[in-house]
């Protein structure tokens, strides 16, 4: 069977929703944001994997975690920046358009002008690079997901899961979610890619975007098997963890409250649980932070895939595009967000990170 066949090549978008105005400008003012956040997600996460490396990551298998989270999150952060550029580009050329519609006898000008600045689709930049983040970002739920599972169970039971993060497990673990989030998205991303067809828009020929006939509809089915599950099943599970710990922490502070003052040491007691109790409560305290800025972040990714599913038009090619586009460019933004802002959560809340990076402060200024 031919290519031509076999795939569909993406139209010029049909105005719906937002004109194509408000499409480029939402473009640019998302791009702007992005780009900011971009740089701080770059900045952030290189001094945690500096800082969870002076911690002795590989020595320890929670350290080693934070480390692997920190590095998924920068890759993630690398990408977000390219699609950043791509949404410049598809802004840029849009603009380039209206000028080939508003300058119709000079179409064979702008068309070559077009076709030597863009001569790859900046869209499909924009596609390959969404699919690419997600791959990271799927990692990064996953991992922050265990980890909160598994301080849940440290503190359900201590002294059968003191140990349960150890290095080895924390390698073995992260391959598998490596390998889950290749497996889940790389076959996807055979269903688009970029040849060598004739654009009518321009009057030339270019590399442009093509996307399997199948293609929305292997995402719907994606999303509804993979993406919603693992979004809102690690967003229940972090709610489940959280109240389980404060519970079994409130349990263990008065079950030692009321042994030590049955010994009287009263002082010696009140000690203990004022500094039990402080610890405890930066773990609790951590966790809800992380939660609720993963609820916040992942509520865009959730509203979009929910309008794709519900509404045909919604996608690639179709009446709402331009405003899809937009949707999926804020749900990066976002998803950026989440892997920017942990450096401000490990220094609040953990007190190791807290001190490594104050010395190497004071190292680095001295």
């Amino acid at each position: 069977m031919e290519l031509s066949q076999q795939v569909t090549t993406v139209a010029a978008p049909v105005q719906g929703l937002i004109t194509q105005f408000q499409y480029n400008l939402s473009l640019v003012t998302l791009t702007s944001i992005q780009t900011f956040i971009c740089l701080l997600g770059l900045i952030t996460n290189t001094i945690n994997i500096k800082t969870f490396l002076a911690m002795r990551a590989f020595d320890d298998g929670v350290t080693l975690t934070f480390l692997i989270l920190s590095v998924s999150d920068l890759c993630a952060c690398v990408v977000s920046a390219i699609i950043s550029i791509s949404a410049f580009l598809i802004s840029e050329e849009s603009k380039w358009l209206e000028q080939l519609v508003i300058n119709g006898s000079i179409i064979d000008y702008y068309g070559q002008f077009i076709t030597n600045l863009f001569h790859v689709e900046p869209l499909y930049i924009g596609i390959v690079g969404h699919h690419t983040f997600q791959i990271f970002n799927f990692i990064t739920i996953l991992l922050t997901t265990y980890l909160a599972v598994a301080r849940c169970l440290c503190v359900m039971y201590p002294l059968k899961f003191r140990n349960i993060i150890t290095v080895k497990k924390t390698f073995l673990v992260s391959a598998i979610f490596l390998m889950t989030s290749l497996g889940i998205r790389l076959p996807f991303m055979t269903l688009s890619g970029a040849s060598l067809k004739f654009d009518p828009r321009i009057n030339a020929t270019r590399y442009r975007l093509w996307v399997h006939p199948n293609f929305e509809t292997i995402k719907d089915l994606l999303w509804i098997s993979v993406d919603s599950p693992v979004c809102v099943g690690a967003q229940v599970t972090l709610s489940v963890c959280i109240v389980i710990m404060i519970k079994f922490l409130r349990a263990a502070s008065e079950f030692r409250s009321i042994a030590s003052v049955a010994k009287d040491f009263k002082l010696d007691a009140s000690k203990s649980k004022e500094k039990l109790s402080t610890k405890d409560a930066r773990i609790v305290k951590q966790l809800v932070l992380v939660s609720a800025i993963f609820t916040i972040c992942n509520t865009p990714k959730v509203l979009t895939f929910l309008a794709a599913t519900i509404e045909p038009g919604f996608d690639l090619g179709g009446r709402y595009q331009n405003f899809y586009e937009v949707s999926l460019l804020a749900t990066i933004v976002f998803d950026t967000l989440n892997s920017s802002v942990n450096i401000f959560v490990y220094y609040v809340y953990n007190a190791k990170f807290k001190s490594i990076l104050n010395k190497s402060e004071t190292t680095g200024s001295s």
